[in-house]
């Protein structure tokens, strides 16, 4: 019986504190509502000042097609990217993307992100699409920022190398291809004009004039498709670019706002804070002097 007195009688004592608390801080903000509705109006608009008077920093995508550049290279250059932008290394940056300093200052982030797709056949190509997002505080310049991002990936060693490569099999193979597309014309005509097609009179070779022409067919078809890819040889391919959008992604009106008026309630509050612990400070060192 005794024990449960006890505790009913703590728990009492905890619900009194509790309420003398809750009043103690609704007294508080009654005394300094006015002081709280200032520091709300003067911080809304230090919010709105700030948000006046900080650059805007806008943000588009574009997206591009390469078949030699991979998601891990991309990602390097991304990080080698925003190392020169933390760096303030603008001289660097633009010689890398063939853009004069001054517009290269303007980059304040650059992501490249790689968007995984299913191949359509075994026989396609296989195409890696990334999408490129830059953050500037000058949206006019993005066509030059486009050209310099696209130059800036096509300059990268790794990439060149392969295209190098590339470039060198195609014309190998258009060379092979139009040789063997000779040798049949040339057996082709042999056939018309009604001349012997062996090397001597002890050998000859017997010809189906049909497997000559669809032979041609075919190796023509192959020497388009390598014609094809030496044009298509670069190493990225643009398929959208970057679209100029006129509204910033920071800083935002509701967030400066919001910080502005938060700050000056809380500095409101810990006025209060602090003339309270005077508050207790004095009364201790009353009863101090008392005792």
């Amino acid at each position: 019986m005794i024990e449960n007195q006890k505790q009913a009688n703590a728990s009492s004592s905890d619900e009194i504190d509790l309420l003398e608390l809750l009043a103690k801080v609704t007294l508080g903000i009654k005394n300094n509502f006015r002081s709280l509705v200032l520091a709300f109006v003067i911080g809304s608009l230090l919010g709105l000042a700030f948000h006046q008077l900080v650059p805007k920093v806008y943000e588009s995508n574009m997206i591009i097609q390469s078949d030699i550049l991979t998601e891990s290279y991309g990602e390097r250059i991304a990080e080698s990217m925003d190392l020169l932008i933390k760096e303030r290394n603008w001289e660097t940056l633009g010689n890398r993307m063939g853009i004069s300093a001054e517009k290269a200052a303007s980059l304040r982030r650059v992501k490249i992100e790689s968007v995984k797709q299913k191949q359509v056949s075994a026989t396609e190509k296989e195409n890696n699409t990334f999408i490129i997002t830059i953050r500037t505080s000058d949206n006019t310049i993005l066509p030059d920022l486009q050209n310099g991002l696209i130059n800036y990936l096509r300059n990268n060693e790794f990439v060149k190398v392969r295209v190098r490569q590339r470039v060198d099999y195609y014309k190998a193979m258009i060379e092979k291809v139009g040789q063997e597309i000779s040798s049949l014309d040339s057996l082709k005509k042999r056939l018309f004009t009604g001349k012997p097609i062996y090397s001597n009179s002890a050998e000859m070779m017997l010809v189906d004039p049909t497997n000559i022409y669809s032979k041609i067919i075919e190796l023509n078809k192959e020497q388009i498709n390598y014609k094809n890819g030496l044009e298509l040889v670069n190493s990225i391919q643009l398929v959208e670019g970057f679209t100029v959008y006129k509204k910033p992604v920071s800083p935002k009106l509701s967030i400066s706002l919001a910080s502005g008026a938060s700050l000056g309630i809380f500095f409101v509050f810990a006025l209060i804070a602090i003339k309270g612990l005077r508050k207790i400070v004095a009364l201790s060192e009353e009863k101090l002097d008392k005792n």
